[in-house]
């Protein structure tokens, strides 16, 4: 006799699902740090542009030249709100495939207690069916044993 579990291809799915979730969560974090790192550059470019700014401002300094660091300035600034509405997308991307990752490894494990729930149950069916039929041969044995013998 031998073991089945009816719910396998399912067990075997989530443990599928749950493994592209991780794979996708971590596709996520990646993307997330190189938001983040990419967030960085931008504020070290425009302070240090700002900084320039600032020692060009105490010399002389065209106001076309000037235009040009405002015009910087504002652009950089822009992007880096662009920027950080990536990163706070992503982050929602990440919170919501963290849940989802939970959502399967519940789903997971409980398949997985059903499974070692039903083949307990089974280990024990056997194990009567063993004690039966051990039972049944000393029964036989004690039969087919001449009576004079016993006495």
């Amino acid at each position: 006799m031998r073991f089945s579990f009816g719910f396998e291809a399912l067990l075997n799915w989530k443990r599928n699902l749950e493994e592209l979730s991780q794979i996708r969560l971590a596709k996520k974090m990646k993307q997330l740090k190189l938001q983040e790192e990419e967030i960085q550059r931008v504020k070290d470019q425009r302070f240090s542009k700002g900084r320039e700014l600032i020692e060009k401002l105490t010399q002389e300094m065209k106001t076309s030249e000037y235009q040009v660091y405002k015009q910087y300035e504002e652009d950089s600034y822009n992007e880096l709100l662009r920027k950080e509405e990536e990163k706070r997308q992503t982050v929602r991307e990440v919170e919501a495939e963290q849940k989802e990752l939970i959502a399967l490894m519940k789903e997971r494990k409980m398949l997985e207690k059903l499974k070692e729930k039903q083949f307990k149950k089974f280990k024990h069916q056997i194990e009567k069916l063993e004690q039966k039929t051990s039972d049944e041969r000393v029964i036989v044995r004690y039969q087919s044993t001449p009576k004079e013998e016993l006495s």
